[in-house]
């Protein structure tokens, strides 16, 4: 049948049907190629969007307990972040690399000459300032900042100039209400009883909850 007769005829057919055009969002199919031959469509959902994950407070389940050293420092796998753990309270320093915005010593620390370098839980959570490193797990270090540390097993890497000791990736420690976790995103630390912490990381401080 030649191409413009059936054209009109299937014009007619629609016509008669009371039908309206297709809309835009459905298209027809194709006409098969030979009989033994069938086309057809199907829509291929987008990838789902990463959800962005919500820091949770760590809880004290399966943490080495250092409660019995007067303070245990320790340092993130890649020897960046440099944290410390007591039963009074924990805290990280700002790694070298830092991203995040610092606040001001104006502000944090108005009446002293020091510069902010890091953040702490204890009954709050806030910034401190100091001049050199309170939390400093320098196997160099003498004042047994890193006992707990002996008989772990747990690695040491270098660190600029320094060589440091770690909490691996998936380790906890303990002191009292104090909990401070290592993970790939961050180091996280938290007062338990307070339901209160932080997580630090190259990419900024997130306090918590």
């Amino acid at each position: 049948m030649p191409q413009r007769r059936m054209f009109l005829i299937l014009g007619l057919f629609a016509l008669l049907a009371g039908c309206s055009p297709a809309s835009p969002a459905t298209t027809p199919a194709a006409p098969s190629a030979s009989p033994s031959t069938s086309v057809s469509t199907s829509t291929t959902p987008s990838p789902a969007k990463p959800t962005p994950t919500t820091p949770v407070l760590p809880d004290a389940t399966g943490a080495l307990d250092v409660s019995s050293h007067e303070l245990s420092a320790f340092a993130s796998p890649s020897g960046a972040i440099w944290c410390a753990v007591s039963t009074k309270g924990a805290w990280c320093h700002f790694p070298a690399d830092f991203k995040g915005k610092i606040p001001s010593s104006k502000k944090i620390c108005p009446e002293e000459m020091l510069d902010v370098t890091g953040i702490a839980v204890t009954d709050t959570v806030s910034y401190f300032c100091s001049g050199d490193p309170t939390a400093f797990p320098s196997t160099e270090n003498v004042g047994g900042d890193i006992d707990w540390w002996q008989g772990t097993g747990y690695p040491k890497v270098k660190y600029n100039g320094f060589t440091v000791v770690t909490l691996p990736y998936g380790k906890k420690m303990a002191a009292g209400s104090f909990v401070c976790l290592s993970a790939k995103n961050g180091v996280t630390c938290a007062n338990t009883d307070a339901g209160i912490g932080f997580r630090m990381a190259r990419a900024g401080v997130t306090t918590l909850p």
